[in-house]
């Protein structure tokens, strides 16, 4: 079992409903091309919709995965709070698991802090259902998932002839072919203003993910000087340790006490690059992560946008249908089918602004949280850098002026220096 558990604070999300959640005790399950690691998800809450007051179930990362994915769908327009990436190689090692717990335990905390994506029941049964619950669950998702794609079914009467009903078949079929055609050309419709305030958002936010990828690659590279000066720094005082073995006293004291101290830095340099990842390269890459998310909601207002394009150019499509048919002899049957078929593209049309609505009210407000939440997280992660700093290069000079009294008390006085010859005149 791999060790390491990091507590996570209480969340309340309103006056006296606490969720916390931890996530501990990665443990690798299963040999082979079927391995994969585990993680036990642990919840404490007050909150009437969870049965009990404290309950853990084990979970693996396709079961996060899966998590978010119905959270997106569940509540669109939602930032999603981003999951660590995919890994292939490495994924075993005891940092990578280490680093993945703590990322998947605060995207599980920062979704109990969000108001809507709290009281989504996938989330509710991601943290409280047995094995068996969280199977059923998702495939009842899928269900519903197919349940809720969009279908066009063009109604004829019962009674109507094999080349009737294949012939309104086709029409239907090509009226929704030339349907997504239209909506595809509709990109070019004038722009409301709130499609400029959101487009001016994602460039934005474009922005920000670069640079702060910028930032993340330098991080990077300082951490991985850090390691290096931490190996060299061990490789130092042995070297100064071996010397001090072949030496007489009393400078063979002085170069082994040198060596030690080496050895000490070389011990807090190492433990300063894990601080480091876990107080600042963490939080920076989570805010890149997390920026994608933010991407990620300005699509679904997008797909919504285009739904309601689609529907509207169906329903065109379909008064057009109903027009050609009207007066027709013979076609009668077929005309009031048309007639009901505009009617249900007319509740489409409604339902898919309606939603537009929904979803553009929801992004605007997660933009806001988003950065005021940014804005804190960044701040108390450099905070956090600059205080590790000041820490470590104290605890460097402390080190080091441990060993100048020490190697100032065993040093012997130095010889007079040659006197000079007398230069006859």
């Amino acid at each position: 079992m791999m060790d390491s558990q990091a507590h996570v604070g209480p969340t309340e999300s309103t006056e006296g409903q606490v969720l916390t959640i931890t996530v501990s005790d990665p443990k690798k399950e299963s040999e082979g091309m079927n391995s994969y690691v585990s993680y036990k998800v642990n919840t404490s809450t007050n909150r009437e919709e969870f049965s009990y007051g404290q309950f853990g179930v084990i979970r693996r990362y396709s079961d996060f995965a899966w998590l978010s994915d119905r959270l997106a769908r569940d509540v669109p327009g939602a930032i999603v709070p981003p999951l660590p990436d995919k890994a292939v190689v490495g994924r075993f090692g005891a940092d990578f698991v280490e680093s993945r717990r703590r990322q998947l335990e605060r995207f599980l905390q920062q979704t109990a802090e969000h108001e809507e994506l709290s009281k989504s029941h996938y989330f509710q049964t991601f943290l409280q259902a047995d094995d068996a619950g969280l199977l059923n669950a998702k495939a009842e998702a899928k269900v519903q998932e197919k349940l809720n794609e969009p279908r066009r079914v063009t109604q004829v009467p019962g009674d109507g002839t094999l080349a009737t009903r294949v012939g309104a078949w086709l029409e239907g079929s090509v009226a929704s072919l030339s349907a997504s055609m239209q909506a595809s050309q509709t990109a070019n419709v004038p722009q409301t203003s709130e499609d400029e305030i959101l487009e001016s958002e994602l460039a934005h936010v474009a922005n920000l993910e670069a640079q702060t990828q910028n930032v993340s690659k330098h991080a990077q590279t300082l951490a991985k000087r850090n390691r290096d000066v931490a190996n060299g720094l061990f490789e130092f005082g042995l070297a100064f340790t071996l010397l001090g073995q072949t030496e007489h006293a009393p400078l063979n004291d002085a170069l082994t006490k040198l060596g030690s101290c080496a050895d000490q830095l070389s011990l807090l340099a190492t433990e300063h690059v894990a601080r480091e990842d876990a107080a600042f390269r963490d939080p920076v890459d989570d805010q890149i992560r997390h920026l994608a998310s933010v991407k990620a909601a300005l699509g679904q207002r997008q797909k919504h946008k285009h739904a309601v394009a689609l529907a509207e150019a169906d329903l065109s499509q379909r008064k057009q249908a109903a027009a050609k048919l009207a007066g027709r002899p013979g076609a009668e049957g077929r005309a009031v089918a048309a007639e009901g078929a505009i009617q249900r593209a007319r509740e489409d049309v409604d339902k898919a602004r309606q939603a537009l609505e929904v979803v553009t009210a929801r992004v605007t407000r997660e933009l806001q949280r988003f950065k005021a939440l940014r804005a804190a997280e960044l701040r108390r992660a450099i905070a956090s850098y600059v205080a590790l700093q000041a820490e470590h290069s104290a605890a460097l000079r402390d080190q080091w002026a441990e060993l100048l009294p020490d190697l100032e008390a065993g040093a012997p006085p130095l010889p007079p220096p040659p006197a000079e010859e007398a230069v006859g005149v």
